[in-house]
């Protein structure tokens, strides 16, 4: 699974927006807060930067699977995601974190492994 979340990502144009704005309104028109969601129309996925690292993972994770099969319903994806976040690798899972983390995160995940964010 984690091959076509891969491939959603790099081969599909769609572009991850961390934002501290997340909210949509339902179909009875109130707004309601939420981690993300995705905009297959324009190609964005929106990402509450506000939430832990591991959840923003987890829903990068969920909306692939709404842009992957979007005939799913919701408690499935949800069920989905969390499912397949709990089996990526080490490798996996740094992979989907560059697309979720903001400079300042990957600068202090990078310092705190002794890593140096110059080539």
């Amino acid at each position: 699974m984690f091959n076509k979340l891969k491939r959603v990502l790099l081969e599909s144009g769609y572009k991850v927006i961390l934002t501290s704005n997340v909210s949509r309104s339902n179909k009875k028109g109130s707004a309601r807060g939420i981690k993300g969601y995705i905009v297959p129309d324009d190609l964005k996925i929106y990402i509450n930067k506000n939430i832990g690292v591991n959840d923003r993972v987890v829903t990068l994770v969920h909306e692939l699977l709404h842009e992957i099969y979007p005939v799913w319903a919701e408690n499935k994806v949800n069920q989905s995601a969390k499912r397949i976040f709990q089996t990526l690798t080490v490798p996996q899972l740094g992979f989907l974190q560059f697309f979720i983390m903001v400079p300042a995160e990957i600068r202090a995940m990078l310092k705190s492994n002794n890593l140096s964010s110059v080539c």
